[in-house]
């Protein structure tokens, strides 16, 4: 069964406070009457060790004892017992069983009981009663401990049988009084009690639903902040983080309606116009087919960059582009690109400088670096007047490798979105080529800035000298 936080913090909270007034009692009980029994017996025992010492004394005298005599031993009895701890008393009779001490029994009811037991227990032949031992007997509604011992000497008539006994109290009375009060005091917490830890239990369970609707919210795209009003710690981190997830979520999901409005109108041009010319060579409009050709293979191209370029992105925001590492050497890799972009650059006139500086080696990804490379280098032919120049240098452990173009430069209010996906400049191609240089260059650690100066654009990418460190994983 499934109970709601709330339920699940109150329930065992009633249970216990109802579970520890009555483990409260019947500790109180067992530890009251525990220590009734433990206080008689050390008593009783005490006096029996005192008693011991003196009838040993008397038993072992060497002389024959006249009446005076057995009266000092009974004096000396009454002494110990008149000055024993608690409520331990003595009951003295004479070889006819008579009483001789107290004398004034018959005042005492529990001495007039005692004596009839004595009595019955004596005078017949299967007493429980030993020569001297302690045993536990009921009298009356009266439980006491006992202790009897027979004197056996023959001249010892005055006191011939002697018995020891001390009251265990009952605990009734004084637990029906003590639990009215415990009963009270417990009552009074656990009604605090419950009507507390309902409002706690509250204070959790009520931020812990409207997380769990946010929750749900964000999973049906619904991303609003969430305010729980929560006071626990762990409560209010799981809120800002849940608010932070939203607030990434929702950029996340403007990116990709944007990216998919984009991507559609970057297929759905050049889809056009392959259809339009398609159509026209099929019902005869052109006689010379052969520029219809060409601009149904040069849009072709476009729509197949523009595809290569979404494929890239995608298989690197998913992380299934494997890193690969290779030890390069930098002027040489350069080199090896620049006289492949050297064609682009004569077809729109503007001259390539290659100031490759040092001999630098690094571990890198060679098919990341080259995209990265590549598309930075071709943005910056696009939009210079007449040169592109491409310098590099090392600072501890990175190297800066920066290409300068001698365009307008780039205005403040691009420079946010300039690596933004199908974000396009005047002479903007697609829109992905940036942004496929800096997701590349991100990939393997590295990064790339944009800087507007007033004569042109720089484009700064920083490598590590060893990427193994910095790749994301696969």
């Amino acid at each position: 069964m499934k109970l709601s936080i709330r339920m699940k913090i109150f329930l065992p909270v009633m249970a216990l406070l109802i579970a520890f007034p009555v483990a409260a009692w019947l500790i109180f009980a067992y530890s009251l009457e525990g220590n009734m029994n433990y206080n008689a017996r050390r008593d009783l025992e005490l006096l029996i060790r005192r008693t011991g010492e003196v009838v040993a004394r008397w038993e072992t005298a060497s002389f024959a004892m006249d009446d005076a005599e057995e009266d000092g031993l009974l004096s000396e009895l009454r002494g110990l017992v008149q000055t024993a701890a608690g409520e331990t008393k003595m009951l003295a009779l004479n070889s006819r069983y008579r009483v001789v001490y107290p004398r004034n029994y018959d005042d005492q009811p529990e001495m007039s009981q005692l004596y009839a037991l004595a009595l019955s227990e004596l005078t017949q032949p299967d007493t429980r009663w030993e020569s001297e031992g302690t045993v536990e007997e009921t009298i009356g509604e009266n439980r006491y401990l006992l202790y009897y011992k027979y004197l056996e000497a023959e001249d010892r008539e005055r006191v011939s049988h002697m018995i020891l006994y001390c009251p265990i109290h009952d605990t009734s009375v004084i637990l029906d009084r003590v639990s009215r009060l415990v009963l009270m005091i417990m009552g009074f917490m656990a009604a605090v009690s419950i009507v507390l830890f309902w409002f706690v239990a509250g204070s959790i369970s009520g931020p812990v639903r409207r997380l769990c609707e946010a929750a749900r919210g964000i999973g049906e795209k619904k991303f609003k902040p969430v305010k729980t009003g929560a006071t626990v710690k762990e409560l209010c981190e799981l809120e800002d983080e849940i608010n932070q997830m939203q607030e990434k979520l929702l950029r996340a999901d403007q990116t990709e309606r944007t990216f998919f409005q984009n991507a559609s109108h970057e297929l759905r041009t050049p889809l056009m116009s392959i259809s339009g010319y398609a159509q026209g060579i099929q019902r005869g409009v052109f006689a010379d087919t052969s520029q219809a050709a060409g601009v149904i293979l040069e849009e072709s191209n476009r729509l197949t960059e523009v595809v290569d370029g979404i494929l890239t992105l995608t298989r690197m925001d998913q992380l299934r582009y494997q890193v690969v590492p290779v030890r390069i050497e930098l002027r040489e890799f350069i080199g090896e690109r620049f006289e492949r972009l050297e064609g682009l650059a004569y077809s729109k006139k503007i001259k390539l400088i290659l100031d490759p500086g040092e001999e630098f080696f690094l571990i890198t990804d060679v098919q990341l670096l080259e995209r990265a490379f590549s598309n930075v280098v071709s943005n910056c032919i696009r939009y210079a007047k007449a040169t592109v120049h491409i310098t590099t240098e090392s600072q501890e452990d990175q190297i800066f490798l920066t290409v300068l173009d001698d365009g307008p430069g780039i205005k403040n209010e691009e420079l946010p979105h300039l690596f933004e996906r199908f974000y396009k400049g005047k002479n903007g191609n697609h829109g992905l080529g940036l942004a496929i240089a800096k997701r590349s260059l991100e990939y393997m650690g590295a990064d790339i800035e944009a800087q507007s100066r007033s004569a042109g654009a720089a484009f700064i990418i920083r490598l590590p000298q060893d990427c193994r460190s910095f790749a994301m994983e696969e």
